[in-house]
């Protein structure tokens, strides 16, 4: 059975991280060579690696697809994009907003965007929160679809139309 995948996205933006690399560091799975990583650290220099995995600065969007597609778990900045590929692939997901206090970014619109999430496949930690305990069993019985599913929301789309164009 091939070991499955965490995929951490921390975004490409300027602005560091290190409080997501903190939490996933701390986590027993993160010391697991059964589960394969896979860090997409943007400005954060990860020195203390995974058991078994990979960590790259900042990852084409082919390759991103792919690294979604087949993750069976996936931590994450609350950036849109990842939000996007997530419900495109209807992956399990982790959510962890950057926020300003902390100099993550420069506002706290992630915040807002986690406020949207409401469904069992997703969860947000807020600030000064832990991450759910990461389980390897459930990380091996977790479905892995890898097929995209149309996202696009039709009914903003003709109201953006009309709006633009009436």
């Amino acid at each position: 059975m091939a070991r499955p995948l965490i995929l951490v996205t921390m975004g490409t933006n300027d602005y560091p991280f290190e409080r997501l690399y903190e939490l996933i560091s701390r986590e027993a799975l993160y010391r697991d060579d059964r589960c394969q990583w896979f860090i997409q650290s943007g400005v954060v220099e990860v020195a203390d690696l995974p058991a078994s995995g990979e960590v790259a600065s900042i990852v084409p969007r082919e390759r991103m697809e792919t690294l979604i597609r087949e993750s069976a778990l996936i931590i994450s900045h609350c950036g849109i994009g990842s939000l996007n590929l997530a419900l495109k692939y209807r992956k399990r997901t982790v959510f962890v907003p950057r926020v300003c206090r902390y100099n993550e970014f420069s506002d706290d619109h992630q915040l807002q965007i986690a406020a949207e999430i409401k469904n069992r496949r997703m969860t947000v930690v807020y600030p000064d929160e832990p991450l759910p305990v990461l389980d390897y069993q459930s990380l091996c019985d977790e479905p892995v679809p890898s097929s995209p599913v149309d996202i696009t929301n039709y009914d903003l789309a003709r109201v953006i139309e009309y709006k633009l164009t009436g």
